[in-house]
């Protein structure tokens, strides 16, 4: 077995006598290495041990912590010591298990009611500012009363702005944990300083020259401090609800591409007058242009769709349209593009999905390079497509030598997308 050291600022979980553990951090503070490892040492402990790892969608179970339980498994050798099935990870010598639940499993139908929890000893909320309500939570809590054992809950989370339902629970205005919850409440925060010995020291260089060229963005980003409401955030005052447009709204896709690093966001957009209606529709790293083309037909995507796609990448287009996406179409970009779509979407009354996870994290996180007018290039993959399809002043018919294909109806004009 690899040898593994637990970060100091983690000792609090094996030895403080606390139901539930608030864990904050920024980039690379190593909070989901260390609570994969706690979940596993305790998978191999002697004590009765049902750990449920969670998060709100059953998609986002394959990116989440329980992936890093997984590769430990891989580098410390235990894979001929327990029994996968599925998403369960049993231990067979003493019947200990790591499960994983979702929240919600599809798009219309709830599971967080207790369902799935039974005999849960340690229940982790992956990603929690992910939970779009205190009351889901509350309900969640609530289902979690297992008797005569160990019962710990962890929510684990990177903060994002001082609106969200976490810090107004948890927080004092200036950040500091509330000291009503001190009794049964142990709050945990860390950053790359503490990661520090397992992180390449020139991207650490990095990071603390970002200090003095952006401070905020060195705050927010890197060492993961609340932000406050509106401060230097690019959009605001967005609606967050179910998604509901209005039925005679028209229909738009914007598309950002992405490959490795950065994912490829594809964000639907639907119209009305002058309030849009928008949600996140793919959102995923590692995507082939093939690959993008298979993801989109299993999203429910038309082909006959008008999708507005960054023209940075014509090649990506051209293949689309080979594979039959007839009607995707470059964004059309010019002088100060970025700055004039900004000002296009904040025209517009935005209703956004409650349910499009990665579209709210980029609208919290997405702001102003401090003391300038340029936004960050950091949270901006929806936020750019969204753009793309707002913001592009798009034709659709003869007169921009854009033709509509496979519609069965006349061509509209899409004249403010």
């Amino acid at each position: 077995m690899a040898e593994f050291k637990f970060l100091d600022a983690y000792h609090p979980i094996f030895y403080e006598n606390k139901n539930y553990f608030v864990i904050s951090g920024g980039r690379a503070s190593g909070k989901s290495t260390q609570i994969a490892a706690y979940f596993l040492v305790k998978l191999f402990g002697e004590d009765n041990f049902r750990g449920v790892v969670s998060r709100y969608t059953q998609k986002s179970i394959s990116s989440s912590i329980y992936r890093d339980i997984l590769d430990l498994i891989d580098k410390w050798g235990l894979k001929d010591r327990i029994r996968i099935t599925g998403d369960e990870i049993e231990n067979p010598a003493n019947g200990n298990l790591i499960i994983t639940h979702a929240m919600k499993m599809t798009e219309n139908s709830m599971s967080a009611k207790g369902k799935g929890l039974s005999n849960v000893t340690h229940l982790l909320i992956d990603e929690a500012t992910e939970m779009p309500s205190e009351d889901e939570y509350i309900k969640l809590i609530d289902s979690f009363r297992t008797k005569g054992s160990e019962r710990r809950i962890f929510l684990c989370f990177n903060p994002t702005s001082k609106n969200h339902w976490i810090f107004q629970r948890f927080y004092l205005p200036d950040g500091s944990p509330h000291p009503k919850w001190a009794i049964d409440h142990a709050f945990l925060h860390t950053t790359y300083h503490d990661n520090a010995e397992h992180l390449d020291p020139s991207k650490i260089a990095e990071w603390e020259r970002m200090r003095t060229i952006d401070f905020s963005y060195y705050e927010h980003q890197i060492l993961g401090r609340w932000k406050s409401v509106g401060e230097g955030q690019i959009y605001k005052n967005w609606d967050w609800t179910y998604f509901e447009p209005d039925a005679d709204a028209e229909v738009v896709y914007g598309l950002d591409f992405g490959f490795s690093q950065d994912p490829s966001a594809l964000v639907e957009v639907k119209k009305r007058g002058q309030k849009l209606w928008v949600r996140e529709r793919l959102y995923q790293t590692g995507l082939t242009t093939e690959d993008l083309h298979r993801a989109m037909i299993k999203a429910g995507i038309s082909q006959n769709s008008v999708i507005v796609a960054d023209s940075a990448d014509p090649r990506s287009i051209q293949t689309l349209q080979r594979l039959g996406w007839r009607n995707i179409r470059p964004c059309v970009k010019g002088p100060d593009s970025i700055r004039a779509g900004i000002d296009t979407l904040s025209s517009y009354e935005v209703h956004a999905d409650a349910m499009s996870f990665n579209l709210r994290l980029e609208y919290d996180n997405y702001y102003y390079r401090e003391g300038t007018d340029k936004p960050i290039d950091d949270y901006n993959h929806i936020m750019d497509a969204l753009r793309y399809a707002v913001g592009t002043r798009m034709q659709i018919g003869s007169s921009s030598g854009y033709t509509l294909v496979g519609s069965g109806s006349k061509n509209r004009a899409l004249t403010d997308f």
